[in-house]
């Protein structure tokens, strides 16, 4: 097993470094932010638009848990307003949007191998009058 950059790169010598990696691929993978969206009565919001953007300015002072990802990552909420974004840890930016609400962004940590949840409550956006 070796480290490349930021990917693993596993050799096949044994069945113990091939299942070795394969658990720790997996567990990267079980890093996630999710939650629920809804509007400032209570209501969840289907279809709102969440997207996840990695902050990468903390792995350039040294930080080591902040592997995060190259690319944006956009989802949309389900009939419920619950989402969930698979994530290596790290440091995002969670912007969330639907139609009719006025956006709102929050800065979350996600650990490694850990579920982060991050809820917003929406405001019905109010018509520009000038």
């Amino acid at each position: 097993m070796k480290k490349f950059g930021k990917a693993l790169i596993c050799q096949r010598t044994t069945g113990f470094v091939f299942l070795t990696c394969i658990s720790l691929l997996a567990a990267q993978q079980r890093s996630a932010i999710s939650g629920h969206i809804n509007d400032s009565q209570g209501a969840a919001i289907a279809n709102a638009r969440v997207i996840v953007h990695w902050d990468s300015s903390g792995s350039a002072v040294g930080l080591k848990d902040n592997v995060g990802i190259r690319h944006d990552v956009v989802v949309t909420t389900d009939a419920s307003g619950k989402y969930s974004v698979g994530v290596p840890a790290g440091f995002y930016d969670v912007f969330v949007s639907a139609i009719a609400f006025t956006p709102t962004a929050a800065k979350v940590r996600v650990k490694q191998g850990q579920q982060t949840g991050y809820n917003s409550t929406l405001s019905l956006a109010s018509p520009n009058n000038s």
